[in-house]
């Protein structure tokens, strides 16, 4: 009975609940390691801002695949800005990954 209980909560409960993704290459990155490679202008943060970039370009490209419109967030925003915009976010959200950081910017950049 205990098992039947459980398979109805989670049949319940999982169309509900976040899907998890894989995350590659910088999208690993925390938040004061990216702040640390842009006070230091390592190396690190321009791989780290390329990795943003092809993260809103594969938001860009799904939108359209899934959704079959077109998709152009942040088409117009210079790298500079992304930078900028990052630091901020993972200043103020230290727990984070470059990952989470690069998900919030899109979201704020469809409104």
């Amino acid at each position: 009975m205990k098992k039947l209980i459980c398979m109805l909560i989670l049949i319940l409960v999982s169309p509900f609940s976040i899907a998890d993704w894989a995350i590659k290459g910088e999208g690993n990155y925390s938040c004061p390691d990216y702040v640390s490679a842009k006070r230091s202008n390592s190396t690190k943060l321009y791989s780290s801002i390329s990795w943003v970039q092809g993260f809103i370009s594969g938001v860009n490209y799904q939108a359209a695949l899934e959704q079959g419109v077109d998709s152009f967030i942040g088409q117009d925003y210079p790298a500079t800005s992304i930078v900028n915009w990052l630091v901020n976010y993972c200043s103020d959200n230290p727990q984070d990954y470059l990952s989470d950081a690069a998900e919030a910017l899109v979201l704020e950049l469809k409104d």
